[in-house]
């Protein structure tokens, strides 16, 4: 009896065994399933989604004043050769024509400033004036509306246009593309010629302006 006895303890203490085995089995399994649970919930959380939206093209004005007909940058050759006198005495004047074309393609105001490049004092002999017309036949005068006359070019000068948008004097004439306009300069020599024959040049500058 006392060895059935014993042997019957000893299954059962197997039994024990196993079923702690299977137990921490078991929980084992459970954890690892908890562990990939939280990582199935930390992927989820990772999503993301974007979306864009682009401008049209963006692209910059640009300004670009020109002279004569043909339109060129610099010094068109028919007022050149319009605005030239030799043997120029007291109250002698000549006239020529400026085209003024807006190439660009935006609108501008523009101002003018006459200098004289001379030997002898010759830009103290003489005055300048500005029309919104065209020269006379004979170029020694002009037609239309006088804008501005500047006086004694010794020193560079900048002419003071009347704003035709506007009533009163401005400093500006308003010019949106495209658009071509006619000027015409009149040159006077007043005062006593000097002792000594001078020379000399004018040149006109025409500075465009967007706001």
């Amino acid at each position: 009896m006392a060895r059935h006895g014993s042997g019957s303890d000893a299954s059962s203490g197997l039994r024990r065994i196993g079923i702690a085995l299977i137990s921490a089995r078991a929980r084992a399994i459970m954890s690892i399933g908890i562990v990939l649970g939280l990582g199935a919930v930390g992927t989820l959380a990772a999503w993301s989604d974007t979306a864009t939206a682009t401008s049209g093209v963006f692209t910059t004005g640009r300004i670009d004043i020109k002279l004569g007909n043909p339109a060129v940058d610099n010094d068109p050759s028919a007022f050149t050769t319009s605005m030239t006198k030799v043997d120029l005495f007291p109250n002698d004047t000549r006239s020529a024509n400026l085209i003024v074309s807006n190439s660009g393609s935006v609108g501008f105001t523009y101002s003018i400033a006459a200098a004289v490049s001379s030997t002898t004092g010759l830009g103290a002999l003489l005055n300048s004036s500005v029309y919104l017309g065209s020269a006379d036949g004979t170029n020694t005068g002009c037609s239309g509306t006088l804008l501005s006359t500047v006086t004694g070019l010794s020193t560079p000068q900048t002419f003071s246009h009347q704003n035709r948008s506007i009533a009163g004097q401005g400093t500006t004439l308003p010019l949106p593309p495209p658009v071509t306009e006619t000027l015409c300069f009149v040159v006077k020599m007043v005062g006593a010629a000097p002792s000594t024959p001078a020379t000399g040049t004018i040149t006109y500058t025409l500075t465009a302006t967007s706001s």
